[in-house]
């Protein structure tokens, strides 16, 4: 039986107060005012516009985006030219469970890189703090403009795909330009008395234990 109905039966033929109905129906007093005072009144269905894609739109851009999940909205845009705008493609991917994000970096690891890694922490699993004192550690820093904006990719919103190997973004060479319109790639020591060189600009292209020794 329509809801609506039933608070208008309780107040016009049992009489009673909006109060009672609301504690009779579990609703509040103010949704109980709303309906006894827009009683009489027919419910309109609005049409709204309609969809600028159809089915088979919305399924071709699902798959796209899900061979490459890095292709942009504008991307697909511009590629499959679909009679509608950047917005709504963006719209029919969240429909489909896709949201677009900012993917995870990890360097690209061989085998020999990851067992030497699990060899070195099994080798220093017990070393006091004092040896880790005497450590020098270095590492090095990217910053990069890319000629697309900001690296984003689209996974879907459910499960733990952050981490997938087709999600993420491998730093295989630091120091390569060929992706962005300018990189620089910036290093520095440090130990337990903190800063141990100047903050130092790599110019080249390849590092290797030669240039970490001379530079």
């Amino acid at each position: 039986m329509d809801l609506r109905y039933v608070i208008c039966y309780l107040y016009e033929e049992e009489h009673l107060s909006e109060r009672a109905i609301a504690r009779q129906l579990g609703l509040s007093p103010s949704t109980i005012h709303y309906w006894i005072i827009r009683q009489g009144e027919k419910a309109t269905t609005k049409s709204g516009r309609p969809r600028a894609t159809d089915a088979s739109t919305d399924q071709a851009l699902y798959e796209a985006s899900v061979k490459d999940p890095f292709l942009t909205a504008m991307d697909m845009l511009r590629n499959m030219n679909p009679s509608c705008s950047v917005h709504t493609i963006r719209n029919r991917l969240k429909e489909k469970g896709l949201k677009c994000r900012t993917p995870a970096r990890k360097p690209f690891l061989t085998q020999y890189h990851r067992q030497g890694r699990y060899t070195f922490a099994q080798s220093h699993l017990y070393w006091s703090v004092e040896k880790w004192h005497r450590v020098i550690f270095s590492d090095e820093k990217i910053f990069r403009s890319s000629s697309r904006g900001a690296l984003r990719v689209y996974r879907p919103v459910k499960g733990n795909s952050r981490y997938d190997d087709r999600c993420l973004v491998h730093s295989s060479n630091p120091c390569d330009t060929s992706v962005s319109r300018f990189t620089i790639c910036v290093w520095l020591a440090f130990g337990n008395g903190g800063k141990i060189r100047d903050l130092h600009r790599i110019e080249q292209r390849t590092l290797n234990s030669q240039y970490y020794t001379t530079r």
